[in-house]
């Protein structure tokens, strides 16, 4: 029963080996938010620029990609040292990334006219009640909750 404890809950419940945060310079006119910006962090932080500009995710695909990639070198750098001595750590393998949620703020500096956020293939953009989905009025940040929800598609709900 080595795998029992707290390093078998960081290998199922993989978003928690990630860093807490990282952060970013996005594109500063129109253009597409590189995967690498949105994923690899429990809390994603970017700089766009421009104003009244249209900044599009990458693709869902893409996005999860780097997720996965991001867990996967996180699991593999924290089995080292102290884990290393556990007899029968769980074996490295994909953790099963449906539901997984993670947060991505996007700071437009002082932006007092609007700039939309479009999702790329795949991405469904939605908004808690009040809140538009992809417009931003007059206000210098929107922070997204996104999930997975299959292996190719991802929504990013808009939470402030």
């Amino acid at each position: 029963m080595g795998t029992l404890g707290v390093f078998r809950d960081e290998f199922y419940n993989a978003i928690h080996i990630l860093p807490a945060a990282q952060s970013g310079a996005g594109p500063t006119a129109t253009g597409v938010v590189p995967a690498a910006l949105l994923a690899g962090a429990l809390d994603c932080a970017l700089s766009l620029g421009g104003t009244t500009q249209t900044f599009t995710t990458d693709t869902a695909v893409n996005i999860i990609a780097v997720l996965s990639s991001a867990i996967q070198t996180a699991y593999k750098a924290n089995v080292g040292g102290f884990a290393s001595s556990l007899a029968g750590s769980p074996p490295f393998a994909i953790p099963n990334l449906f539901n997984m949620s993670w947060v991505v703020d996007f700071n437009l500096g002082n932006v007092t006219t609007s700039a939309i956020f479009a999702g790329g293939t795949g991405v469904t953009m939605a908004a808690l009640a009040g809140l538009t989905q992809t417009a931003v009025v007059a206000v210098n940040t929107a922070r997204y909750v996104v999930t997975v929800t299959s292996p190719t598609t991802l929504t990013f709900t808009r939470v402030q």
